[in-house]
Parts: C-alpha cells; structure tokens; sequence
C-alpha cells in the first residue's frame, strides 16, 4: 500500500475500508459555520496543509494526478468498500475527463470491490457512465463554497438539484453524505429514491456540534418510508439501542461473496 491506499479500518471513515486517491486536491474551499459562529475548514484540506503538507506541496488548491496509484485496486484481492475521492472530487470541474474516465476504467476492472463515490457538483454525474460497482453520492451543502457564502435557499436549491441528477444516474446505489446534518433536510429527501444515507454531526477538529434530535428522526422517518439504508458517524450522539450501520446490499455483493 502506498500513501495514497490505506486501510480505514482505525481511521476517521467508518463507513469505507480504503480510500483511494490517484488525484488529489479540491478547489471548492469549503467551509462550514458551527452553532457558536466558529468556521471549520475541510477535513481533507486540513489533512493536506497540516499534515500530509510533502504529499501536497503545492496547497491543498492545486489539482494532483498521481498516475502510478492507479492500480492499487487491482493489487486488492479480498473484496472491499473503497472510499475513491477522499481527498479529492473526482467530479470538480478542474478534473480533466480523460483522468475520470482512467479511474472509472479501473473501478469496472476491478469488479470485486464497491467504490464510494462522493462529490459536491453533482451535474458533471451525467457526463459519465458509471460501472455497478461504484456507489455514487451527493455531500450536503457547506456554508461557503468556492469563497462564497450560500444562503440557506441557495442550500435548498443545491439539495433539489443533487436529488434531480441522482435519480438520471444508472447505477444501483445512489446515496447522500448528510454530515453534518445542520438543517432540517427531510422535506427535501421526499421521493428521493436514496438506497443509502450517512448521517453525522458538525465538526470543528475534535469538537462535535450536535444536531437537533427532531432533525434527525424527520430524515429517518423519510428515509425508512423509502426503505433507504442508513449508516450513523460515530460523532452522532443518538441512543445505543437505536444505532445504525447499515449498508445497501446489491445483486452482485451476495454474487461475491454467495
């Protein structure tokens, strides 16, 4: 395994067992204000520029193609959840289609494993196809992208039209990242034919900002009436005896591993 491939079974994605980063880098700028005013910066950006700062010697900004990880994946023999943009989104503009598409050629090789696809411009979804094996998500609004600050209709608005290209997307899982969950989204997820959803609480390093408790049953209620499978972050304070981590079961999972 190299610097870019690593086993997240002790790290920070409880819901993925690798990620897998043959680019890197994110021009969103992403921000997010917490309950007490504070502004958290993105996790990734703050992994880059803090720690992996040899890896990302040029800012977390600046688009890196790293070629020789592609096939990582292939080296992988045991079937695996494989997080394949956790330090990047392989949708941003900034990403040229010929490296999207190398990336995506390597998730239909390496049939074995379900990749975890996760962006934030949702539109660019329906310039590619997407092989089976790979689950495609949509991440809740920030509070400020791209350096600009999004009024909560501009968030409602995002929402909608992230559930719009979902539902043109052919692949068997489509899914939302609702961390944090920092408004009452559920009227939005009305009808959205999700099969999975992560849901967690507002971060600022190691503090945790809670959501509202009726914010979270709202999302379930909506989320269990479309029978949508439903995976708790470990930050989400919520009773033991309700827990959830749950994952969409596919045909050709039960195929693998029947």
């Amino acid at each position: 395994m190299n610097k870019q491939y690593k086993n997240e079974s002790k790290r920070g994605i409880e819901w993925t067992d690798y990620t897998w980063n043959p680019i890197g880098g994110c021009q969103h700028g992403c921000r997010w204000k917490m309950p007490d005013g504070t502004i958290a910066i993105c996790y990734a950006e703050a992994v880059a520029e803090r720690v992996a700062t040899e890896v990302y010697s040029q800012g977390f900004a600046h688009h890196y193609w790293r070629p020789e990880a592609l096939d990582e994946p292939l080296k992988l023999k045991r079937p695996a959840k494989i997080f394949l943009d956790s330090m990047s989104d392989l949708m941003g503009h900034w990403v040229p289609e010929e490296q999207v598409r190398q990336i995506l050629d390597i998730c239909r090789q390496a049939s074995h494993h379900q990749f975890q696809l996760l962006t934030k411009n949702a539109p660019r979804l329906l310039q590619f196809d997407f092989p089976p094996n790979v689950w495609v998500g949509v991440s809740a609004p920030p509070s400020v992208m791209m350096g600009r600050a999004l009024s909560y209709s501009q968030q409602v608005k995002m929402v909608k039209r992230q559930i719009e290209v979902l539902h043109e997307v052919q692949v068997p899982v489509r899914w939302m990242s609702i961390e944090p969950l920092s408004f009452d989204i559920s009227s939005l997820l009305v009808d959205s034919k999700l099969q999975w959803a992560v849901i967690g609480a507002a971060t600022n390093g190691s503090k945790a900002y809670q959501p509202r408790q009726e914010w979270v049953r709202n999302v379930l209620d909506v989320l269990d009436e479309q029978q949508t499978k439903v995976f708790f972050k470990g930050n989400l304070d919520w009773p033991a005896e309700e827990w959830r981590e749950d994952f969409p079961q596919q045909e050709h999972q039960l195929m693998l591993l029947g």
